[in-house]
C-alpha cells in the first residue's frame, strides 16, 4: 500500500517578514557596534599611538566587551588598519572629489582651495595630525603601509600643483614636497596644540572666525602675488 506524503504546512508570511526584521535588526545592531569601536580605536589610537593603545583599552572606551573588538577587527593591527583607512582614506577620498570638481580651473586657485580645504579639515579632524604624527617619525611595516595604501598619488599631485603655481610666480619658491611638508605643519599643528594655545592667547584655535584668521594667514605664508603682466 503506498505510503501517504504528508503535506508541509503552508510558511506563514508574517513568520517570514518578522525573521527578515530580526536579522536586520542584528545586522544594524552589528554594524553600529563596529562603529562604536572604530570611533573608540581612532581616539586611543591618536592619543596614545599603536604601542599605547590595547584592544582591552579600545573595547572599555567603546564601552563593548572585549570580544566584540576580536569579533569585528580579529587583531590589533587588523583594528588599526581600519581606523587608518577610515581616518586618512576618508580625507583622500574627499580630496580626489575635490581635484575632480576643479577640472578646468587654473591650477594657482585650485591650490588655494584644496589649502583651504586642509587647514578646515585640520581644525574639524585633528585626530587625523595626531595619527600620522604617531606614525610617520618611525621607520617600519606601519608606515610602510600607510604610503602604499592610503597616500598613493596625492603627494603627486600637491606636487603638480605647486610647480604650476610656482611657475606662474604665484607660490613661494622651493622644493614643492619640502614646501608641502611645511604647509602640513602650518596648517595643522596649531590644532594639535590647542590647550597650550587657548592658555598663551586665551582663544580657542577651534573657534570659527580663529580657523578663518588661520586660513588666511597660512596662505599668505606660501602665495605671492604674480608679476604684473606687460
Amino acid at each position: 500500500m503506498p505510503s501517504k506524503t504528508k503535506k508541509l504546512a503552508p510558511v506563514d508570511p508574517d513568520f517570514e517578514v518578522g525573521a527578515i526584521v530580526n536579522v536586520r535588526k542584528r545586522q544594524a545592531r552589528s554594524a553600529e557596534t563596529r562603529t562604536n569601536i572604530l570611533a573608540a580605536a581612532t581616539q586611543e589610537f591618536a592619543e596614545l599611538g599603536f604601542n599605547g593603545a590595547t584592544t582591552r583599552s579600545i573595547a572599555q572606551r567603546a564601552n563593548v566587551q572585549h570580544n566584540l573588538v576580536i569579533y569585528h577587527f580579529e587583531t590589533k593591527i587588523g583594528i588599526w588598519q581600519a581606523v587608518m583607512r577610515h581616518a586618512i582614506g576618508w580625507y583622500h577620498r574627499a580630496f580626489e572629489e575635490r581635484i575632480e570638481g576643479l577640472r578646468g580651473v587654473d591650477p594657482v586657485t585650485t591650490l588655494r582651495l584644496l589649502q583651504i580645504d586642509f587647514v578646515r579639515m585640520a581644525a574639524e579632524h585633528p585626530e587625523l595630525h595626531w595619527l600620522m604624527s604617531h606614525e610617520a617619525g618611525q621607520r617600519g611595516e606601519r608606515i610602510e603601509w600607510i604610503v602604499a595604501n592610503l597616500l598613493g598619488g596625492s603627494f603627486n599631485k600637491w606636487r603638480d600643483l605647486i610647480v604650476a603655481a610656482q611657475e606662474a610666480g604665484a607660490y613661494v619658491k622651493g622644493d614643492p614636497y619640502h614646501l608641502h611638508y611645511l604647509f602640513i605643519g602650518a596648517a595643522g599643528r596649531i590644532f594639535m596644540l590647542s590647550a597650550e594655545v587657548e592658555k598663551i592667547i586665551g582663544r580657542s584655535p577651534f573657534d570659527p572666525d580663529f580657523v578663518e584668521e588661520h586660513v588666511q594667514i597660512v596662505q599668505d605664508l606660501f602665495f605671492r602675488d604674480p608679476p604684473a603682466s606687460t
